[in-house]
């Protein structure tokens, strides 16, 4: 649902931190995990870094990319280890994974995906914050004039997601996403598990409503 938001004024936001981040550490090559429809992939190009990208929803991978992308999920990436500068993990990727334990499998294997000393950004959107006892509705005009809907629901320990786009006079149909709360608090005590040491970035990363970044430097030998 994503390639459905305003994607100019996004990227225009976005560029100045991706470029500080390819300058400050040197980036050639970076692997998205979980791509979809494949902005990053083209901003960072717009920045001259090489991308590679990989997601399990098919279907996203069916437009123009702007860069080599494979069928594949987060625990088992269909990519050779051990040869990116970073490994991004952007979006509702990594709480899409059911369980701490999968998330930390999930980490590892990007951890496996960077050199030594190679950099690992997640970003997400604390589901367990935008939902509350009751179902909750965002919306964002898009725009064309539709509205972009986002219902969060708390179901248990997860939240469960209703995505759409409605249209003047048109039932909007939405598909459901089942989230895990995850914050970078979260994140990093699962990073320090593993080795991993969080670090600063050189320049303040795109930021809203509940959204949070994290990042680590991959152990070197």
């Amino acid at each position: 649902m994503a390639a459905a938001l305003p994607q100019d004024a996004r990227a225009e936001r976005e560029r100045p931190f991706w470029r500080a981040l390819a300058r400050s550490f040197g980036w050639r090559m970076v692997v998205d995990a979980g791509c979809g429809a494949g902005f990053h992939l083209r901003l960072l190009r717009a920045v001259g870094v090489e991308s590679v990208g990989f997601d399990a929803a098919l279907g996203a991978l069916a437009g123009p990319l702007g860069a080599p992308v494979v069928g594949g999920d987060l625990l088992h990436p269909p990519l050779v280890d051990g040869i990116f500068d970073a490994a991004l993990c952007l979006g509702n990727t990594f709480s899409l994974l059911p369980s701490r334990a999968l998330q930390r499998e999930g980490l590892g294997a990007l951890v496996r995906l960077v050199r030594p000393g190679g950099l690992v950004l997640l970003q997400g959107e604390d589901a367990g914050a935008l939902a509350g006892e009751t179902p909750v509705v965002r919306t964002r005009r898009l725009d064309d004039g539709a509205v972009h809907v986002r219902v969060f629901e708390r179901v248990g320990r997860r939240v469960r997601m209703l995505a759409g786009v409605a249209r003047d006079g048109v039932d909007a149909p939405l598909a459901a996403t089942w989230l895990l709360p995850t914050s970078a608090t979260v994140v990093t005590r699962m990073a320090r598990s593993l080795g991993l040491a969080p670090i600063a970035l050189p320049a303040p990363p795109p930021v809203s409503g509940t959204s949070w970044w994290a990042a680590f430097s991959a152990p070197s030998p």
